[in-house]
This record gives C-alpha cells, structure tokens and sequence, in this order.
C-alpha cells in the first residue's frame, strides 16, 4: 500500500469505528449496569434508524434535527418496556434474559416489517451529501457526522457516570444491587432510567447507520453481532473502552478490507477476536468484572 492509501484507509476505519461505537453504546450500558443480554438491541436499532428515515424521507426534516425525536420517542418506549418486561429480568437466570429478550426482538421486527415491509431504504442525506477532500484525502460528510456524534455521546455518557452524583449511583447498582438499596439509592427508578437510556441510545446507534450505510429491517441480526464483537473487544470496562474498541474493528476492517478479497474481512475479525480473548480474556478494558 503506498502512503496515501495507508492515510485513506486509517481515515476510513475511524469514520467506520465512530460507526460501531454508536452501534454498541446502548447494549454495553445496558448490560454494564443491569446485567442484561439485550438480544432484542439490533431490533430497537433498526427500528429507530426507520423512524429516522420517516422523519427525513417523508416528513422533510433536517437529518441532525430529526436525531432528537427520535431519540425521545425511543427514551418513552424504553420506560414502558422496563416497566412491563425488562423490571422482571433483574434477578431471572440467564436463559430466561435470553429467551424474553429474543422473544420481544421477535415482536419488534414482526412490528417493522409490518409497518415498512422488507425493502432496503437510503436516507436522503441533503446538505450532509457531500465529500470534504483535504490533503488528496475524501471523507464524507455523513460519515463525518455521524463518528463525531458518536464520540460525542459516549464521552458524554462517560463523564456522567464517572463524574457526577446520579452516575456513582449508577455504579454502585452495577456493582451491588442490594447494596446500592441498602445504602439509600432508588434502584428501581433509576434502572427504569438506564434501561431507558440503553434504548434510546439503541435507536440513536440506527439514525448513525442510516447516515453512513444503506439499511434493511432483516439485516438487523448482522448488526447484533458487530454490536456484540464491539463490546466483546471493549472487554468488561467502562463506555469509553467500547468506543475504543469500536475504533479498533473499524481500522481491522478498513486495513483488512484494503488488502485482502472483502470475504475475509469477517474472519480476519472473528479471528483476532478469538486469539485476543485467549491472549487477554478481560478485552481491552482490562477487569474481569462488568463495570461502567
């Protein structure tokens, strides 16, 4: 590869993990802090990055403009599924998490293919369009946006929880739930609020991938997965590592993808996933224990 292929394809693997990142931002805390395999994740993600398409296509708003909605209505519909299924889950073994949350990704995408069939869809990008070329360098607008909000998100999510009063609380319910109770802290209220937020954030991941990629409702499994390697990778540390970590897949791909037949992308990942685990099973987060 000569230099500037070296420099296109670093720069592409950055926009890509921003990309992955805020794929995984929703199902890293939600896991982190409840202790919950949200396999329904890919299904709310795709759902969002719909209703984001509506907003866009159809109604006429500005894609950044559109973000916020989209992101309130999935807040309210995170309360209302913690209130009804997920506030059950807590202390439930592993398999019944498994089984509920397989059970309402089911409903969810039966919902989305009714609602807006099976056909792919692309986003109307307007004044995110266009390409900025700085030193023989392309780099698209959309994909531009979408990895700074990323960033922006997670570092912001991040500071919260490491830097306030409401995210200490939020740890210590990560740590130890009976004792978060014991020592005054509202578990369930807040609970309700993080799964929320773990939703919300789940659409926000779809409204991300709308900007960058084409999208379609059955695709949502092969998001679940990236989302998966992404936290995987970022290993039982805090957000800030699943950006990392979101940052490292996307220069994998684009490097892998720039040298080699783009069939072995995946196994070029998968594999460096597997060998890394067995070299570093804590991923790069460096504990053993979840935390956020």
């Amino acid at each position: 590869m000569t230099l500037q292929e070296v420099a296109q394809a670093t720069v592409n693997g950055l926009l890509l993990g921003g990309l992955y990142a805020a794929l995984a931002v929703g199902l890293s805390l939600i896991l982190g802090v409840l202790r919950i395999v949200n396999v329904a994740h890919s299904a709310v993600l795709i759902a969002g990055a719909l209703v984001f398409w509506q907003l866009v296509n159809e109604v006429g708003l500005n894609p950044l403009l559109a973000i916020v909605p989209v992101v309130a209505v999935f807040y309210l519909f995170g309360m209302l599924l913690h209130r009804g299924i997920a506030h059950r889950l807590a202390r439930e073994a592993d398999s019944t998490v498994l089984l509920a949350t397989f059970g309402l990704l089911v409903v969810i995408e039966s919902i989305v293919i009714m609602i807006w069939t099976t056909d792919t869809r692309t986003l109307r990008l307007g004044p995110l369009s266009g390409v900025i070329r700085f030193a023989e360098l392309n780099v698209p607008v959309s994909r531009l946006v979408a990895s700074l909000l990323a960033v922006v998100v997670v570092l912001v999510l991040h500071a919260l929880l490491t830097r306030t009063l409401v995210g200490s609380a939020i740890r210590g319910i990560s740590e130890n739930r009976d004792v978060a109770t014991m020592v005054g802290i509202d578990v369930p209220r807040l609970s309700r609020h993080v799964f929320a937020a773990g939703i919300a954030l789940a659409a926000f991941g779809g409204t991300a991938l709308a900007l960058v990629l084409p999208f379609s409702p059955q695709e949502h499994v092969r998001w679940l997965a990236w989302s998966f390697l992404v936290v995987i990778i970022g290993g039982l540390g805090s957000l800030r590592n699943t950006l990392l970590a979101g940052l490292v897949v996307g220069l994998i791909e684009a490097f892998v993808g720039s040298t080699l037949p783009f069939q072995y992308t995946y196994l070029v990942l998968y594999g460096l996933l597997a060998v890394g685990l067995l070299v570093r099973r804590e991923g790069l987060g460096g504990t053993e224990a979840r935390a956020i």
